[in-house]
């Protein structure tokens, strides 16, 4: 396939088949979305989802860093 396909330039630049990247960004998708409506509520209700969504960012955070440092082989083609 063509490198310059808008649908696999992205998804390979990051070691990823175009199937991978789509699940995982909607798995990101989800855990953003959820940690945007836990904030939603806590700044309405400051005692609900204390820690929810500043836990959430720092674990994907820790997860995109290492997806970054650490070449994944079974991607590499």
């Amino acid at each position: 396939m063509n490198k310059n396909n808008p649908f696999i330039k992205h998804p390979s630049d990051v070691r990823m088949t175009y199937l991978q990247h789509l699940v995982f960004a909607l798995w990101l998708a989800r855990k953003t979305f959820f940690a945007a409506l836990a904030s939603v509520c806590h700044a309405f209700f400051p005692f609900l989802f204390t820690t929810y969504t500043s836990r959430t960012v720092y674990r994907l955070n820790e997860i995109l860093v290492k997806r970054l440092q650490k070449p994944d082989e079974s991607c590499m083609k």
